[in-house]
């Protein structure tokens, strides 16, 4: 029975230094190997995320970016300005009795952003606020920067009707291309009163792109399908024609190869891009469009599935169509392969006495990627 002991005392004596705790280092080891690959795997599955995160915010300021530069013209050719400007004056039945061009030269475009900083100016004053039920006024703040353009000036002598001329200078201000009515100088005639005569210049700016932009020369060769009637149809009935560069809502649809997110969608010509929110991915991405109506006032908000506006999506903003009714541009671009699956599902709410007019430009033939679940007031037309 001692000798058995003794066999197990020193049986288990080797087992635990020769074999438990060589395997026990062992053991050690591998956990801390397993540990660090660990640690290794979730910094790669974070800077995957991470990556994911950047290439989405590139995307977005990319889109910011090169739509910003839209309204620029990307070079400045006088006799492309000359024949353009010419249909204007034909179009409008202004009689230009002279026109002269400046030469083009670099110039700074300046910029002020105002913003608000609340602060009440002095006690009284604030008291008055709450007494009246007033809103606290604010400060103002600005914040400016300059950027570098070419410019180039056109001055031109002409007699028009009023009318023709108000329709004129409107055509140019709702114009996609940055025309600047620098100055004016306007009398009425003794003969007519409704007969203007004077001196208009306008500036032109180009600045270089960054990005390629499709159809550079359609400003040259349309007149941007300004007032142009839109064959809307329903019951069978052409609606009046409305204008086709000024709507509400702006949304855009294209594949993820692009450097650009596949859906983003914001208020039509916000310069601060505030209103946009975004979508990327290689698949159909659910859009909600709300529209609602209390009184004479309108309210809106839409939502992505990485976002909406306002952020929090139980309130409402409230918003004056520019039209008699609402409207949406949406531009869009044929598939680039079979593997390219991206697209947008809208789903519109639109409970006002307005319809909504949704304008899709240059969608896929075959297989499109914009599908709208038509509720009532909701009219689509492809272009």
């Amino acid at each position: 029975m001692l000798l058995l002991v003794l066999v197990l005392v020193i049986g288990a004596y080797l087992f635990y230094n020769f074999v438990y705790l060589k395997n026990e280092e062992r053991l050690a080891s591998l956990e801390q190997e397993l540990n660090e690959k660990a640690a290794t795997a979730n910094e790669l599955l974070n800077a995957v995320e991470r990556e994911k995160e950047l290439s989405f915010e590139f995307k977005s300021l990319n889109f910011e970016i090169s739509d910003m530069s839209t309204p620029y013209l990307p070079q400045i050719d006088q006799e492309k300005v000359i024949v353009f400007f010419n249909k204007y004056f034909d179009n409008y039945g202004i009689d230009v009795s002279s026109i002269n061009f400046t030469d083009v030269n670099l110039t700074t475009v300046e910029y002020t952003n105002i913003s608000k900083k609340d602060k009440a100016e002095y006690p009284l004053h604030d008291l008055k606020n709450k007494y009246f039920e007033v809103d606290a006024e604010v400060a103002l703040e600005e914040e400016s920067f300059s950027a570098t353009a070419e410019n180039m000036q056109l001055v031109f002598d002409f007699e028009t009707d009023y009318y023709d001329l108000m329709d004129f200078i409107d055509a140019l201000q709702t114009n996609q291309i940055n025309f600047v009515i620098s100055n004016s100088n306007i009398v009425s005639s003794e003969e007519s009163a409704t007969t203007m005569t004077g001196t208009m210049q306008v500036a032109l700016y180009s600045i270089p792109k960054l990005h390629d932009h499709e159809n550079l020369e359609w400003v040259w060769n349309d007149l941007i399908e300004y007032g142009r009637a839109n064959p809307f149809y329903l019951d069978n009935v052409v609606l009046n024609p409305y204008w086709t560069t000024r709507y509400d809502l702006n949304m855009s649809v294209g594949p993820i190869q692009s450097d650009s997110p596949t859906v983003s969608i914001g208020l039509f010509n916000d310069p601060t891009y505030n209103s946009y929110v975004y979508a990327d991915s290689n698949n159909v991405e659910n859009i909600e469009i709300q529209f609602k109506q209390e009184g004479d006032e309108y309210f809106y908000k839409y939502k992505t599935l990485l976002g909406s506006y306002p952020d929090n999506y139980q309130f409402w903003i409230e918003f004056e169509p520019v039209n008699e009714f609402i409207s949406m541009n949406v531009t869009s671009s044929a598939r680039t392969s079979e593997e390219d699956q991206s697209g947008a599902n809208i789903s519109i709410v639109n409970n006002t006495d307005k319809l909504f007019y949704i304008n899709v430009y240059s969608d896929d033939l075959v297989r499109p990627r914009i599908n709208v679940e038509t509720t009532e007031n909701v009219i689509i037309k492809n272009d």
